[in-house]
C-alpha cells in the first residue's frame, strides 16, 4: 500500500466538488484509517479547506483524525497542534471544529493543555488566539474548557519568571 498516494488523494480531492472527488476522498480516508498510523495526522490536517463543497464528507476527515490518534492521544494532539499554523489561513473553520471536539472531552483537553507546553511559542500563540475566539463565540459552552487550557498555557508561559 502506498500511503503517500492515499494522502495525496485526500488532499487533491479536498474541495469535494464532484461525486467522484467525494468517493476518492472517502476511499483514501478508509485506507488510511485502516493503516492506523498516527504519524499521518499532520498530513491529513493539511486537507482541511473552508472552501469544500461537501461538509458531511469533510466531517469524515475530522472523525478519521480522531480515530487515528485515539490510541496515541498525546502524539496525535501534538501533530494537530504543530499543524495549525500551516492550515489556519485556509482551513480555520475545520481547525475550529477539531478544537471544539478536543475541548468537549476532559481527558483529551487535559492532554492538549500539556501538549501546548512542548510546542514553539509562535504556534502556541496561534492556538491561544484560536481558543480565545472559540470562547468568545460561545462562552457558555466553551468558556470553562478554554480557560482550563489557557490557564495551563499561562502557567507554562510565566514559569520562567522568578518574580511571579
Amino acid at each position: 500500500m502506498d500511503i503517500k498516494s492515499e494522502i495525496k488523494k485526500v488532499y487533491d480531492n479536498r474541495l469535494l466538488k464532484t461525486e467522484k472527488q467525494a468517493e476518492e476522498f472517502e476511499q483514501a480516508l478508509t485506507i488510511l484509517c485502516e493503516y492506523g498510523d498516527v504519524s499521518i495526522v499532520k498530513d491529513l490536517i493539511l486537507a482541511f479547506d473552508d472552501n469544500t463543497e461537501d461538509h458531511e464528507v469533510m466531517f469524515s476527515l475530522v472523525h478519521s483524525i480522531e480515530r487515528l490518534y485515539k490510541s496515541k492521544v498525546e502524539e496525535g494532539l501534538k501533530l494537530i497542534a504543530t499543524s495549525v499554523p500551516a492550515v489556519i489561513s485556509y482551513g480555520r473553520e475545520w481547525i475550529e471544529i477539531l478544537h471544539y471536539r478536543i475541548l468537549n472531552h476532559p481527558h483529551v483537553r487535559s492532554i492538549y493543555a500539556k501538549v501546548l507546553e512542548s510546542i514553539d511559542i509562535q504556534t502556541r500563540n496561534i492556538i491561544k488566539d484560536l481558543l480565545v475566539d472559540i470562547k468568545q463565540e460561545d462562552p457558555e459552552l466553551f468558556g470553562k474548557s478554554v480557560d482550563e487550557v489557557l490557564d495551563n498555557y499561562l502557567r507554562t508561559y510565566y514559569k520562567n519568571f522568578d518574580w511571579l
